[in-house]
């Protein structure tokens, strides 16, 4: 009985100090990441040349419940790096870590985060306990020739300390002035792009908006392809019989266009194919 009695006991004050813990985190203010998105592209493509500017909106959520007046959200930029393995064997037996040439340069690229402008603009509205908060993506020259990264991480300021576990602080967005893949391809075998129309490149991507006429982006996919029923097929349908048609022309046989490759010209490229 004495053991019974002092487990019970155990069991109790573990309880209280769970909910004491639980009630002293929940009552700091914090912010995190909301929602699943962790990651987004943007391109300047589609844009007029009068256009200098985009915003990706990146939603948080808080805890501590809300209060009378705005509230700055700080973020940091992370450094983005490449990994190359040594493998022998199949082993990976060495790496080299050198930092991505493609960082996105603040007031170049973007916004800076520290500026008076960002911080007016990066903040939770008085009595909400969520928003979503803009990032000023700025058209530079160099986005027509390469695609720039912007890691994105939350860090504690006078207004809110950080919660979540890591994937709820970290966001980045790929962004240029040219077709970049959008996140929809990804490469999941079971879902997404990769699963409609198989391997990414550009030139199937320049493909399906020339066949379409429409903006093969996310917003087009999650508006007019994901979930909608037939849509799917139609466009699989729709891309796969303007490439037959292409290919089999004798105009473009003879010019040398065709079959299609990735790259143009190059009997060493793979041939743009659907599935």
């Amino acid at each position: 009985m004495r053991n019974i009695y002092l487990f019970v006991v155990l069991l109790l004050s573990m309880i209280s100090c769970n909910e004491a813990d639980l009630m002293q985190y929940s009552d700091i203010p914090r912010v995190y990441l909301g929602g699943y998105t962790r990651a987004a592209s943007q391109t300047f493509f589609y844009d007029a040349e009068d256009v200098v500017w985009d915003t990706i909106y990146v939603y948080v959520e808080t805890m501590g419940g809300p209060r009378d007046y705005d509230r700055l959200v700080s973020f940091r930029q992370m450094t983005v790096y490449d990994v190359e393995y040594v493998v022998e064997n199949g082993v990976n037996v060495d790496s080299t870590v050198t930092e991505n040439p493609y960082n996105a340069v603040a007031d170049k690229h973007f916004v800076a985060f520290d500026s008076e402008e960002a911080k007016k603009l990066m903040v939770v509205p008085a009595n909400e306990v969520s928003a979503n908060i803009p990032i000023i993506l700025l058209r530079d020259p160099s986005l027509k020739a390469n695609e720039y990264y912007l890691t994105l991480q939350l860090v504690e300021n006078d207004e809110f300390k950080i919660g979540g576990v890591q994937k709820d602080v970290e966001y980045a967005i790929t962004f240029a002035d040219k077709l970049v893949e959008p996140n929809f391809w990804g490469t999941n075998p079971y879902a997404g792009g990769w699963w409609l129309f198989g391997d990414y490149s550009t030139r199937k991507h320049e493909f399906m908006i020339e066949v379409s006429g429409e903006r093969i982006d996310d917003e087009w996919y999650n508006t007019k392809v994901n979930g909608v029923s037939g849509a799917s097929n139609y466009y699989q349908a729709k891309f796969k019989t303007a490439l037959d048609k292409f290919n089999n022309d004798p105009v473009n046989i003879e010019s040398g266009v065709a079959p299609m490759r990735e790259i143009e010209g190059d009997l060493t490229s793979k041939l743009v194919t659907f599935k």
